[in-house]
């Protein structure tokens, strides 16, 4: 079973995407509610989290180095759906960490 660490508090958990503590289930609300609810979002969302190893893909500009971010992890659409992006997580899917994935969307939509 692999080992992958819960996209809330980033602890290390043997199955799913959620320690106990933080799993849907016990009655929290999500971090992000409303969002990636329908399975073709987590299917998408668990595809590039998956090939990102779990991690934040944001490549810092001034030396290279990748972002160490596990916990908060969101699946970003390079090309939003809105704008005739796909649900393909290969050719259209960036795994980012909720700061990265803000600066992204900001840096977007200041440039559109």
């Amino acid at each position: 079973m692999p080992v992958r660490p819960c996209l809330t508090c980033g602890s290390l958990v043997g199955a799913g995407s959620y320690c106990p503590q933080h799993h849907p289930d016990v009655g929290r609300a999500r971090a992000t509610p409303g969002r990636g609810s329908g399975s073709k979002s987590a299917a998408f969302r668990e595809v590039v989290l998956a090939a990102a190893g779990y991690r934040c893909e944001a490549i810092a500009i001034v030396d290279g180095r990748r972002c160490t971010a596990v916990a908060g992890l969101e699946a970003h659409h390079e090309v939003p759906l809105r704008e005739g992006g796909s649900n393909d997580p290969k050719r259209n899917g960036r795994a980012l960490c909720r700061r990265h994935h803000r600066l992204v969307d900001l840096a977007l939509r200041e440039a559109g």
